[in-house]
């Protein structure tokens, strides 16, 4: 009876054999492993090209629109408080503030009362400490305000129609004039006020023309304020999102435009219970 005979050779042969087949499989499995990791790195360097690319863009807005708008605004914002805190102390924000707490957002962005009086004379040195602000102060903020949206804005990235409808009710957002309530049309209709405020100046300087003080143009000024301030938190927000040593610090302290207006009037109060008190103090 024949019988299957293990000798050296046999066990030679197998063992030849099993080393083969390891080979092949370990290469095999290595191969598919280093395909594997070829992938996940060109995965890899496609997202980093992309946050490199997302990072630029943003750092570009920063730099180039949203971080000298959001600087220009802030500063407008100061130099008008300043001078209705001196000029119209007594109800200069009032109209602004019955805006925020009222249904109509859309309103001129001084009193008409106020900018009346310059109507019926002139050349009082009040009419005339009026038009130099405009023209000295206010206008080379908003000139530049109005480049950077005319330049820039289709690069903005506006908050989307449903974001900003659950921020806003539609009736507060939409314009008087055009009777959208997009995003864009809050920037859109400011830079329309500029456009007609340049027309006045030139008006007051060449045909000394003082009919008209101020815009017909209404703007939702604290929207304005808001969006503008929306637009620079969240580009910040996505230079830390994609740059780890970028930290985001919100004001939370100036969110609200409200409370500078009320501060206005709080500060102009004090002055009026002061100069009261020293005319008592004088009889």
């Amino acid at each position: 009876m024949s019988g299957f005979e293990l000798t050296g050779e046999t066990i030679s042969l197998f063992l030849g054999v099993l080393t083969l087949t390891g080979s092949a499989i370990t290469f095999f499995v290595q191969r598919h492993r280093d395909k594997h990791a070829e992938k996940v790195a060109s995965k890899q360097k496609e997202i980093e090209l992309d946050r490199q690319q997302a990072l630029e863009r943003v750092r570009w807005q920063l730099s180039g629109i949203v971080g000298p708008m959001h600087r220009l605004y802030k500063t407008q914002n100061t130099v008008v408080l300043n001078f209705i805190q001196q000029e119209d102390a007594k109800l200069g924000m009032e109209h602004h503030i019955q805006a925020i707490q009222g249904d109509n957002k859309w309103i001129p962005l001084f009193r008409k009362e106020f900018v009346m009086s310059f109507l019926e004379n002139p050349q009082s040195a009040e009419a005339k400490r009026y038009r130099n602000f405009v023209a000295r102060r206010l206008k080379p903020i908003y000139t530049r305000i109005r480049e950077l949206v005319l330049t820039h804005g289709s690069d903005l990235d506006f908050p989307t129609q449903e974001e900003w409808l659950d921020k806003y009710d539609r009736a507060s957002v939409t314009s008087p004039i055009v009777g959208s309530p997009n995003t864009n049309v809050i920037l859109d209709t400011y830079v329309a006020w500029t456009l007609e405020f340049d027309d006045i100046l030139e008006s007051w300087a060449k045909d000394e023309d003082f009919q008209q003080m101020q815009p017909t143009t209404v703007v939702a000024w604290t929207i304005c304020n808001e969006l503008i301030d929306t637009l620079y938190e969240n580009a910040k927000t996505k230079e830390a999102k994609y740059n780890k040593h970028v930290k985001v610090h919100k004001n939370v302290l100036d969110v609200d435009l409200a409370n500078q207006l009320n501060r206005s009037l709080l500060i102009s109060s004090y002055r009026d219970n002061t100069a009261a008190a020293d005319e008592i103090g004088n009889v």
